[in-house]
């Protein structure tokens, strides 16, 4: 092989894995959240203060907006355009969040349930769980106060985000969403969900085929008694 060859195929490699590299960020930025959100008293890593809880809403720079959650506690998000790398997460995290959102997400529409929903996140994302998950105020690594104050409106949360963990732990059934993990050293990581478009059953495509071939059949015959 001639030098001029090897800088050409050498060329080639370092383009595919520049593109496949590129293909595994995004750049986006914070727009508020999806509807609103509900503040809840946390302290996880230093941080002890009120935060908002619900569902974040992002956009892709120079693309489309989606909405996701927070993976962490201590760090923050962006409303500047910051690059994140698209992943996924891994063994028994992935599994159950996986769970909890093929078995409760389809369900959550007001902003005291996604905040709900944010807290059960939370609990998948930071507690080492040797047990059910659960929300709990002053317990674990994420630790909240005040969620048993009923005033606040906490306990509805509390009760809610459980109640999407219990429901999470049963679920046997398939996936239905696609879960990605969003992560940047300096902002808060993300997960990213989309519903899992369903692919037919088999049988459905013999059903279709077979109507074709009916409307196939029947146009024929029109054609020629014309």
């Amino acid at each position: 092989m001639n030098s001029r060859h090897f800088t050409l195929i050498a060329a080639a490699v370092f383009s595919l894995a520049g593109a496949a590299q590129a293909a595994n960020t995004i750049s986006i930025r914070q727009n508020g959240f999806v509807g609103g959100s509900v503040n809840v008293d946390i302290e996880q890593r230093g941080l002890n203060e009120s935060t908002s809880a619900g569902l974040l809403n992002f956009e892709i720079k120079n693309g489309a907006s989606f909405g996701a959650y927070c993976v962490e506690l201590a760090q923050f998000t962006s409303t500047s355009y910051a690059t994140y790398t698209v992943g996924s997460f891994t063994g028994s995290q992935a599994s159950s969040l996986q769970n909890l959102f093929s078995a409760n997400y389809a369900s959550v529409d007001t902003n005291t349930e996604r905040a709900a929903f944010q807290l059960a996140v939370w609990e998948l994302t930071h507690e080492k769980l040797s047990g059910p998950a659960s929300v709990t105020e002053l317990s674990g690594d994420a630790q909240y106060f005040n969620l048993n104050n009923s005033t606040s409106g906490y306990n509805t949360l509390k009760d809610l985000a459980n109640g999407y963990l219990n429901a999470g732990a049963a679920y046997t059934g398939s996936s239905l969403y696609q879960i990605e993990k969003l992560s940047n050293d300096s902002h808060q990581d993300l997960l990213r969900f989309n519903a899992v478009t369903a692919v037919p059953e088999p049988s459905s495509y013999a059903l279709l085929l077979a109507g074709l071939s009916i409307v196939g059949f029947l146009s024929k015959r029109r054609s020629r008694s014309i």
